[in-house]
């Protein structure tokens, strides 16, 4: 049996797949054009709300790889991915700045992970063997949740998802690197937390919004340099969510759990 509980390894959930790749694509994206166009209060509020639809699509597709195997290839996908989200976002949003076309700069970073996505999915099935039969699709899906949540997160900080601005306040300041390892934690952190025969859906992407609400928080911390208030409502923003969030997740786990114990030692008999 595979750790997501199948079979044949495919992960079954409650929640559609492709509805979860809409949210994180269309959701993701929308965010991030609209905080250009809401000011330096509530933009950058609304593209971390985007980071955090773009992670919890991002986990969703980790799970339903990663439950082809036991889940030690976890983290050595969600890394790799997120390589590919830093290298794709930067060099999206580069490109656009060269032809004079930023408001295409998100468009392109994501077409620039679904290719290098692609690309590495093809090596690792046709050179590599490995034998998963949704690997391209969910390389490809955990490549563009990564670089979508990069760049949301990015612009949260920098409040403009232009090249200049990421690069002043993002990667000049090295935030890209703690970007880099919290969005690769957030995405892969909640299948690890929760893979086993009864490993559950819903529960999963609970988690996945806890780790991408408190990654927000973080973000809000980084996002003081800009000035203004927009980091203290990024800051309070993904507070709150963390709670409701995690405290869900917590609540899940203890319903599906079939007895829990807080603290001391367990019963050397059954009760």
């Amino acid at each position: 049996m595979s750790a997501g509980g199948s079979a044949d390894g495919a992960a079954a959930g409650a929640i559609n797949s492709t509805h979860l790749l809409i949210m994180g694509i269309v959701g993701g994206l929308l965010c991030i054009y609209l905080s250009g166009f809401l000011g330096d209060i509530v933009g950058p509020v609304v593209a971390g709300i985007g980071a955090v639809l773009a992670i919890i699509w991002g986990a969703d597709a980790i799970r339903r790889v990663a439950s082809y195997g036991l889940g030690t290839g976890v983290p050595s996908i969600g890394y790799m991915s997120l390589s590919v989200g830093v290298i794709s976002s930067l060099a999206g949003i580069s490109l656009a700045t060269l032809l004079k076309m930023n408001i295409a700069g998100p468009v392109i970073a994501l077409v620039f992970a679904i290719i290098i996505g692609a690309i590495i999915a093809l090596v690792a099935t046709k050179i590599v063997g490995m034998k998963i039969p949704i690997m391209l699709q969910c390389t490809i899906e955990i490549a563009g949740a990564a670089c979508l949540s990069i760049l949301a997160f990015s612009v949260a900080i920098a409040g403009s998802y232009e090249m200049m601005a990421v690069y002043e306040s993002v990667v000049a300041t090295g935030y890209i690197a703690v970007l880099f390892i919290m969005c690769t934690m957030a995405i892969q952190h909640p299948f690890n937390a929760c893979l086993g025969p009864n490993e559950d859906q819903v529960r999963t992407l609970k988690c996945a919004a806890s780790t991408a609400f408190l990654s927000m928080t973080i973000v809000g911390i980084l996002s003081a340099i800009t000035g203004g208030y927009g980091w203290a409502i990024v800051l309070i923003v993904g507070l709150i969510g963390w709670v409701i969030s995690f405290r869900a997740f917590v609540q899940a786990s203890c319903n599906d759990a079939a007895s829990t114990r807080w603290a001391g030692l367990w019963p050397n008999v059954e009760e």
